[in-house]
């Protein structure tokens, strides 16, 4: 059995596509993580500094600080949800590019999937 030639890395990490999914996942990281950061830095500054305010119920015994730290879990299921929506509509796309080009480079006729 012949051995495939080995999928030149250097050329792969230049080509367009691998720099779109590259690029477009790290600002989405770069994003969120920011977001995510920001809004518990918003949570510990109202608890740390204004307990009278994170005291306050708000309904049926929930206080503003409760609810603000429930806030966390929703911002982040809204920023995997988010991602996971972008992945199908814009990287899924480029991955397969990026495949396809690594199959070119090795000599393989179809790109192998590994997940």
């Amino acid at each position: 059995m012949a051995r495939p030639q080995e999928v030149d890395w250097t050329a792969l990490r230049r080509s367009d596509a691998f720099q779109d999914l590259a690029g477009g996942r790290g600002r989405f990281v770069r994003t969120a993580v920011i977001a995510l950061l920001g809004w518990f830095a918003v949570f510990l500054a109202v608890v740390g500094a204004a307990p009278a305010l994170a005291g306050t119920v708000v309904v049926a015994g929930m206080t503003v600080g409760f609810l603000l730290g429930l806030s966390q879990f929703g911002l982040a299921w809204f920023l995997t949800w988010r991602y996971l929506r972008l992945s199908n509509q814009r990287f899924s796309g480029l991955e397969e590019q990026v495949r396809a080009i690594a199959a070119v480079g090795s000599g393989t006729d179809a790109p192998e999937v590994t997940r």
